[in-house]
C-alpha cells in the first residue's frame, strides 16, 4: 500500500472514510474499517478513547450510550467490561432498537493497527489526557505508522505534549471549527510542523487550498457525502476529503 506522502503525490483525489463505511455498517468497528477498505478508502478515520484500564478504544462519543448495550463513559468500564457488550446499535449515527449483529466487539487502538496498517493509512481523531496519549503514542511509534497515519487533535496542550514526545508522530492540528479555513488557522498548522490539516466544508473557499499549497499542506475537507459537492472541493483545489459514504464515493472517483 502506499504511504500519505504517496497518495497525496499519486492521486487526484484522497479518499477518507469516516468513521470506516459509517452510513453502510457499525460505525467505528473492524467490519466497517474492512468495507471502507474494500471500498477503496485511501484512509480511514477513526477516533480514540481511553479505558479505565488504560487502554485507547475506537469510540467517537463521550458515552457509550448511543452505539452499544451499555451505558456511561467508557473510562469508567475496564476492557474486558466493554468487550461483553454490543457495539451495534447505531446506524447512520442514529441509535437501534435491535442490533445490527448479534454481537459486535469494541475495537481496541492496537487491533486496528494489527489489521489494517497495511491496508489502508490512517486518520487518528484523539480524546485522552496526557497519561493516555502516552499508550496512543507508543502503540503509534511501536507500529511504524510516522508515513501512514496522522493523529488528530483539537488541543494545543496535547498537541505540544505529542510533539515533545516523539517529532516523529504525524500530527494534525485542528484549531477550531471555523478556524479550520482560515489563513491564519492554516499558518498556525504550518508554523506547528503540520503537513496535514482539516478544514471544515461550510467555511472552505478557493483561497484555502490556495495557502494550503503554498504553505505546502495537504488537505482533507470534513466533509463531503454528495459526488456535486465533492467534485466543487476538487474544483476548488482540495487535496481529499472526509466521507460517510466511501462505497459511493469510491465507485465515483477511483
Amino acid at each position: 500500500m502506499q504511504t500519505l506522502d504517496q497518495l497525496y503525490s499519486s492521486k487526484d483525489v484522497v479518499l477518507t472514510a469516516h468513521r470506516g463505511a459509517s452510513f453502510d455498517d457499525a460505525e467505528n468497528t473492524l467490519p466497517a474499517f474492512e468495507r471502507a477498505v474494500s471500498s477503496k478508502a485511501d484512509i480511514i478515520e477513526f477516533d480514540l478513547r481511553m479505558t479505565a484500564d488504560g487502554v485507547p478504544i475506537v469510540l467517537h462519543d463521550k458515552t457509550i450510550d448511543r452505539t452499544s448495550d451499555g451505558t456511561g463513559a467508557p473510562e469508567e468500564h475496564t476492557l474486558a467490561e466493554l468487550k461483553k457488550l454490543n457495539f451495534s446499535y447505531c446506524f447512520r449515527k442514529e441509535r437501534l432498537e435491535k442490533p445490527l449483529y448479534p454481537q459486535l466487539e469494541i475495537p481496541t487502538f492496537e487491533e486496528v493497527l494489527k489489521n489494517f496498517r497495511d491496508k489502508a493509512c490512517m486518520n487518528i481523531q484523539v480524546y485522552a489526557d496526557f497519561d493516555g496519549m502516552k499508550e496512543i503514542c507508543r502503540l503509534y511509534l511501536d507500529y511504524g505508522m510516522s508515513d501512514r497515519g496522522y493523529l488528530t487533535i483539537a488541543s494545543d496542550e496535547i498537541a505540544q505534549f505529542v510533539r515533545n514526545y516523539s517529532r516523529d508522530i504525524e500530527i494534525c492540528l485542528t484549531p477550531g471549527w471555523e478556524n479550520r479555513a482560515t489563513p491564519e488557522g492554516l499558518q498556525k498548522c504550518a508554523d506547528f510542523g503540520c503537513r496535514f490539516v482539516q478544514p471544515v466544508w461550510k467555511s472552505v473557499t478557493p483561497e484555502t487550498f490556495e495557502v494550503c499549497k503554498k504553505l505546502g499542506l495537504r488537505s482533507n475537507v470534513y466533509f463531503a457525502d454528495e459526488p456535486e459537492y465533492a467534485r466543487e472541493l476538487i474544483s476548488m483545489g482540495a487535496g481529499g476529503f472526509l466521507t460517510n459514504k466511501i462505497p459511493l464515493m469510491g465507485k465515483e472517483f477511483k
